[in-house]
């Protein structure tokens, strides 16, 4: 873990404080001598995290690019957790910043900034763009070949964090997948398969991406300059429906998405962000191999699926 050239803490500085950057916040401060600051755009709104002892600044992402570097330049680590609604080019923009930043320290003889861009997700090396449906994914590829390309020039270190999707968006009812809607009248859930019942997912729970990031940070792996994988779990959409069988005790509905119905679905109606998920989940790039894991080389218990949906019926039942 980087130490400030000026002072025996290290600075850290998470932008954005919603369920990702929240989920980092108890698990960051048990590392030695770290100084945590939120950026969020009002600070006002954000009060009961101060009274935790993490300081606050309000951080506007549209602002000057390079008012935002000397800010970012003041920190040894910048983690973004900024949410998925983002617009793509503001992902690309905050790559840029950052780079500047480092260049700010290196004039001041000052270590490389550590740079964890917004990229808790699927792996965007294999989706790109998703064939065009998804320019959020596709900016989030440029910002890795941006890294690649640029970051050491410009005194940063970077690390990606492959998570796969939060194991609660799995369960959402928006999504579809997991539909509980004939649960009370008729005592069935319906299990909707992308592609096929083979098909895979990984999904990891959000307060176990913060227990991993921490180790990371700690140095406990080697996560420098590379895209690193985490996993919670990786079920396929038959393991899925199988759990869910198993945890709710009703009986399970099989129904499979396959990539032709979401085309069609989406060629009736090709402005739905949602049905463009849908297609691209579908799709390669959105499963790895736990083996492969930074959670499996530091030997780290994590929430498995069967774990997280038998809580989840529970508390509805």
């Amino acid at each position: 873990m980087p130490a400030s050239t000026t002072s025996s803490s290290t600075k850290i500085l998470l932008i954005g404080a919603g369920e990702l950057g929240t989920s980092f916040l108890p698990h960051l401060p048990t590392l030695p001598h770290v100084e945590i600051t939120i950026g969020v755009r009002t600070p006002a709104n954000y009060t009961h995290l101060a009274s935790n002892g993490f300081s606050l600044l309000a951080l506007d992402l549209t602002s000057d690019s390079q008012k935002l570097a000397e800010e970012f330049a003041r920190y040894d680590i910048l983690i973004s957790a900024t949410g998925f609604g983002q617009d793509p080019d503001s992902v690309k923009k905050l790559a840029y910043e950052a780079l500047e930043a480092g260049k700010l320290k290196k004039s001041r003889g000052e270590d490389r900034l550590w740079f964890f861009p917004w990229q808790w997700g699927v792996d965007y090396d294999i989706t790109g763009d998703g064939q065009g449906l998804m320019p959020l994914f596709g900016a989030q590829k440029v910002v890795r070949d941006l890294l690649r390309a640029e970051a050491e020039a410009a005194n940063v270190k970077w690390t990606v964090v492959s998570t796969g999707i939060f194991m609660s968006f799995l369960f959402e009812p928006f999504w579809g997948i997991v539909d509980r809607s004939k649960e009370e009248d008729k005592g069935r859930v319906v299990v909707r398969a992308l592609r096929n019942g083979q098909h895979k997912v990984t999904v990891t729970d959000v307060f176990d991406i913060g227990r991993v990031l921490t180790r990371i940070v700690a140095g406990d792996v080697d996560a420098e300059n590379k895209v690193v994988y985490v996993a919670g779990d990786v079920v396929s959409y038959d393991e899925l429906a199988d759990i869910v069988e198993k945890v709710s005790g009703n009986e399970v509905e099989k129904e499979v998405w396959s990539v032709p119905h979401l085309e069609e679905e989406l060629h009736e109606d090709p402005e739905d962000g949602l049905k463009k998920y849908r297609l691209v989940f579908a799709r390669d790039g959105v499963w790895w191999d736990k083996e492969r894991t930074v959670n499996e080389q530091l030997g780290m218990g994590m929430m498995h699926v069967e774990e997280y949906a038998t809580e989840l019926f529970r508390r509805s039942a």
